[in-house]
């Protein structure tokens, strides 16, 4: 938002200069930016007459010229102008003058052997316009009220300094010159000046007319105006155009512009429509009746002020004349119906509309107006009509117009809602103010509260625990509660005049077990050799079971994403094609899901590509990637941290991971995850480039279980003081049955002895045939009071041999 500081001055005494009020707003919360000297660029121009225009002998362009700046001589410069004669007023920029838009620095120079001493200049010289015909001639009736010699910064107005401020989106107040002026009044505790409005048209409600529910809502107002008797020729007055441009709004028309002035002024939105054009699109007279706002249907298209033609859908909103669209609700108007230099008639539309479909409009057509960035942040519709009778007041200044009736959708509710303040809770969050340099404290007596909050527009009630406020309409939308208020007198009276209220006594925080298990998770796959990264959880529409969010900001941001593994794989194809030989990478994020609720799950998802290693001199620089077993070797070395088992069952229900190199990840008896091999269809269809392992882990399970008491708190045991026994048992097995399945049933039948059981052989032989294959188990057998006796163990080892043979259907082999 940009502001004269002229303009600031009208409407609020400014007793700092600019570059103290500049750090006041900053500290306020409206950060100024930049601040703009605009006299800079015209530094050593000053006003001058032409006295004599001679024809420079050497050039028959050049003239000589003598020109009167007030001093005691008469400057003599040389002037290629066509336009240049005498008796005419003119710029002159004197000798060490910078002009920096055409980057000059003015000299005593000699031209064609005669001797200049400055420059008359263009606007386009001055920085001022974007060309020029020649030499700007300044009006005399102006020139006259001004001394030979007076800077040139005077005469064009730009003594002037131009505030860019950054308006937050809970401040829409900000966005007009009036709600920035409050504030300066606020923080210098000087006078506001409102610029006056006289309200004397009818106001009339329309009845019977349909407007979209979603676009105006119960806080939002529409309003169409007839105003005839304008004059679409007429330009601007010099204050106008000065103001609106210096906002950074090019001056079109007296009418134009004064809609832009007071979107400028109040911060509302108003848009002109040519009464005579409206009429020949709907074939007969236009009347109020005739407006109303709805969604566009997709058949249709709309040729914008800007030139372009924009096709319409469902989630843009258009204002239409006799169900024909002439405008973009809140973003931009129709050619068609726009305002020229023949329009003698105008409808000048007041609306506000509901903030979210101004947004989905705005994205949808891809662009963003003045107009549609006030209503995307949210303004009041008790401020409305107020802008629109200042509109009509200020028309009625410069043309002969009829008082015109202001034709609203709803009447405005003038019953007040109150916020409840109590004098208690203001000292309770803010604590006491210090008072001197001695630390004397005191809370905030009521004077100091009431003044605060009455400058910002504040209407108090005193009441026995504090006040009633009304908060003006302005203020609505960001004070709506009692801890809004007591922030403002914080943010008003200074945070560094208060003293340090910390909470007594300080318990110092630790973090959970699952959070202390989730830094050690992060910390293993770091230790061995994972990076972590980040993706965007917001991802494309790519298939109806997407979660889609209401109001996106691009369509590539649409989604809720209902995985992670797709944004890994192509982190590690960039990574391929930057020439990297391996990627180990993992992410905790969120996957969500609509079954039929809203479902959110984190899970820790991750990929494996290449394998790392430090010299390439081990492989002989070949590559040597990981097979299955290593790559989830890999898994379990950063999985090994957290102390639990996982347990693998082969799938191949994941129709992206290689159907016979997938497992399903088991944690408690619970599928908690896979890990497997991407599907070779998609190496075919390049959308992996290499052979990439991919894993996903439910962080629910994966830290439930790590945190269980047996689990986190080490339970120390006493080294076992006798031997143990050893025996081995082979079998054929189908190879249907998992390893994890045999292991399981021998712990079952053993667990009075046996001790531990693992795995030490596999064969595999065309005479097993095809279907099976020979495991070989060591089983460890231990008594902890006594050294065990072959006798001891004969029973306990045959029970699980026939257990196997019997759940297996298998035999033992010798």
């Amino acid at each position: 938002m940009k502001v004269s500081h002229n303009w600031l001055k009208n409407l609020v005494e400014i007793t700092s200069t600019p570059e103290d009020l500049s750090e006041k707003l900053s500290i306020g919360g409206f950060e100024v930016e930049s601040l703009e000297d605009c006299s800079e660029n015209v530094n050593g121009v000053v006003l001058g007459k032409v006295l004599s225009v001679l024809k420079h002998e050497g050039s028959d362009k050049l003239s000589i010229c003598q020109v009167d700046i007030g001093t005691s001589k008469n400057l003599q410069i040389i002037c290629g102008a066509r336009n240049i004669k005498p008796n005419i007023f003119v710029y002159v920029a004197t000798v060490g003058a910078k002009l920096s838009a055409v980057n000059l620095t003015i000299k005593r120079s000699e031209i064609r052997g005669v001797m200049s001493e400055g420059m008359i200049c263009s606007l386009q010289e001055l920085g001022l316009e974007g060309s020029s015909e020649g030499i700007e001639i300044i009006d005399e009736d102006l020139a006259l009220k001004h001394e030979l010699g007076t800077p040139g910064s005077n005469l064009l107005l730009l003594n002037d300094f131009i505030y860019d401020l950054a308006i937050t989106a809970n401040r829409p107040d900000g966005m007009s010159v009036i709600g920035i002026a409050r504030e300066i009044s606020a923080l210098l505790e000087s006078t506001l000046n409102y610029p006056e409005i006289n309200h004397k048209y009818g106001i009339h409600l329309l009845k019977g007319i349909q407007h979209c529910p979603e676009a105006i809502t119960s806080d939002c107002i529409y309003t169409i105006s007839c105003i005839d008797g304008v004059n679409g020729e007429k330009l601007s007055p010099k204050w106008l155009k000065d103001r609106i441009e210096k906002s950074g709004i090019k001056s079109i028309n007296l009418l134009v512009d004064l809609t832009n002035y007071i979107l400028l002024e109040q911060g509302q939105p108003l848009h002109a429509f040519d009464k005579h054009k409206l009429s020949n699109l709907i074939g007969k007279e236009v009347s109020p009746e005739d407006f109303s706002v709805r969604k566009a249907n997709d058949n249709e298209s709309l040729v914008c002020l800007d030139g372009k033609k924009y096709d319409l859908n469902g989630n843009i909103t258009v204002i239409t004349c006799c169900d024909k669209p002439v405008a973009i609700a809140g973003v931009i108007g129709g050619l068609e119906t726009s305002v020229t230099g023949t329009t003698s008639s105008i409808y000048i539309e007041g609306a506000v509309f509901n903030p979210s479909i101004i947004r989905k409009s705005s994205k949808e057509v891809g662009i963003r107006t003045e107009s549609s960035s006030r209503y995307e942040k949210g303004i009041s519709y008790k401020n409305t009509i107020v802008a629109v009778t200042r509109a009509i007041n200020l028309l009625e200044e410069y043309f002969s117009i009829n008082l015109p009736i202001i034709n609203t959708s709803n009447l405005i509710n003038d019953e007040d809602s109150f916020i409840k303040l109590r004098r208690n809770r203001i000292h309770k969050i803010l604590g006491p103010l210090i008072i001197n340099d001695h630390f004397e404290k005191r809370n905030l007596s009521d004077i100091e509260i009431v003044d605060k909050l009455t400058l910002i527009g504040c209407t108090l009630i005193n009441k026995e625990y504090g006040w009633d406020v009304v908060v003006i309409p302005n203020r609505s939308q960001d004070l709506t509660r009692e801890i809004d208020l007591i922030e403002e007198i914080g943010r008003l009276i200074g945070y560094d005049r208060f003293d340090l209220n910390l909470p007594n006594p300080i318990k110092p925080g630790k973090l959970s077990s699952e959070q202390l298990a989730l830094r050690k998770l992060k910390n293993g796959f770091i230790e061995n050799g994972f990076n972590e990264v980040l993706s965007y959880s917001l991802v494309p529409e790519d298939k109806e079971t997407l979660i889609k969010i209401s109001n996106p900001l691009l369509l590539e941001t649409s989604c809720l994403r209902d995985n992670i593994w797709k944004g890994h794989l192509e982190i590690v194809n960039r990574n391929i094609k930057a020439g990297q030989t391996s990627c180990f990478i993992f992410e905790i994020g969120n996957i969500f899901h609509k079954n039929p609720e809203i479902i959110q799950e984190e899970v820790l998802n991750g990929a494996i590509f290449g394998n790392k290693r430090f010299g390439k001199w081990v492989n002989s620089g070949k590559d040597n990637d990981l097979n299955y077993y290593q790559a989830r070797g890999k898994l379990k070395e950063a999985l090994s941290c957290l102390n639990i088992k996982i347990d693998d069952k082969p799938t191949d229900s994941i129709d992206y991971l290689h159907p016979g190199r997938t497992s399903k990840l088991i944690i408690e008896g619970k599928d908690a995850g896979y890990f497997g091999e991407i599907h070779p269809k998609l190496i075919l269809e390049k959308k992996s480039l290499k052979q990439v392992y991919l894993f996903c882990i439910n962080v629910t399970n994966l830290l439930g279980a790590s945190t269980r008491k047996n689990k986190w708190i080490p339970i120390f045991k006493q080294y076992p003081i006798v031997p143990k026994m050893e025996r081995d048992i082979n079998f054929v097995f189908s190879k249907k049955f998992l390893i994890s399945e045999i292991t399981s049933q021998i712990r079952k039948t053993g667990k009075n002895l046996l001790e531990d059981v693992y795995l030490i052989d596999v064969f595999e032989d065309t005479k097993l045939g095809n279907d099976h294959i020979s495991y070989t188990f060591r089983l460890s057998y231990r008594d902890k009071d006594k050294t065990l006796l072959d006798s001891d163990i004969t029973s306990i080892h045959s029970n699980i041999i026939t257990k196997v043979e019997n759940c297996f259907n298998t035999k033992l082999r010798n």
